[in-house]
């Protein structure tokens, strides 16, 4: 295992994507039985966010995609929209969408963020996958969205037993208007770990595949129907703590790749990244 994480390691060095997952807060006001990330707390200051920022843009990430825990609860998330914009960087948000302040509906607006909602299905699945009674704001919102004219899109994360969710979701884009709906399968990271019954075997995975396959035919021209496995391959997401990590299927998979430094407190660390890097080329070697 820990050769396979080095070999990850060196192939991803620091050589980052045009887009990074980035991590505003662990705070939710969800309580997603199949969360990735669930709550700890974890939320840095608008001034240390945005010196993060920096350090991603400098390194070639060309997109900040907010996500959480759950991005609109940070009081600077319209903030860190428009710095990004002003430094020549694209925003994507994930959210709930049970909160959607109006300075963030104008902010999301004026930076022509790409907004991802998360809905689940009718009401009653919602509420009750969620955690929370949540259906009637997030759909609320999702209206408030569109008619700002905010690109907007729907992802919902389907569990087993509830493949026909995928059936009421195509109804419910295309009568509200949203062009584009990304199923992702449930994967068991995170409070998922503890959902066994969520779970889909080899066969019900190939299954649920070829239905959104099949939805998407049906479907073409009329709504974008994307698979999103989040299990397929890593991503880098930057943690509410500073770590830049390689998140894979499961968290003994991950890969920490650094920590980003803070130009106030970290000074010394401020090469950690390239440390490390040269670190695992000599073990390589």
């Amino acid at each position: 295992m820990a050769k396979q994480k080095i070999k990850v390691y060196e192939q991803r060095q620091f050589d980052l994507p045009e887009m990074a997952c980035f991590r505003v807060t662990r705070n939710c006001n969800a309580r997603c039985r199949f969360c990735l990330a669930p709550p700890e707390g974890e939320q840095p200051d608008e001034y240390v966010l945005k010196q993060r920022i920096d350090w991603l843009l400098q390194h070639n990430v060309k997109t900040i995609h907010f996500c959480g825990g759950e991005p609109t609860l940070h009081p600077a998330l319209a903030e860190l929209l428009m710095y990004v914009h002003g430094r020549g960087g694209k925003n994507r948000l994930t959210t709930n969408g049970i909160a959607m302040p109006d300075n963030l509906l104008s902010a999301l607006h004026a930076t022509a963020t790409e907004v991802k909602v998360s809905l689940h299905g009718d009401q009653d699945h919602h509420n009750a996958i969620v955690g929370v009674t949540s259906f009637k704001h997030t759909t609320h919102n999702i209206k408030r969205l569109i008619s700002t004219g905010v690109k907007t899109s729907i992802q919902s994360t389907i569990v087993a037993g509830h493949t026909w969710v995928i059936d009421w979701l195509t109804d419910y884009c295309i009568e509200a208007g949203v062009r584009r709906l990304s199923i992702l399968p449930f994967i068991p990271r995170g409070n998922g770990k503890d959902c066994p019954e969520y779970v889909f075997s080899a066969l019900q995975r190939r299954q649920l595949r070829e239905q959104v396959k099949q939805t998407r035919h049906k479907y073409s021209g009329r709504l974008d129907v994307r698979w999103l496995d989040f299990s397929a391959q890593p991503i880098h997401v930057v943690e509410a703590d500073g770590s830049l990590i390689l998140e894979a299927a499961t968290e003994s998979m991950d890969v920490t790749l650094c920590h980003i430094p803070d130009k106030t407190t970290d000074q010394p660390r401020s090469n950690a990244c390239q440390q490390k890097s040269a670190q695992v080329h000599g073990r390589m070697r």
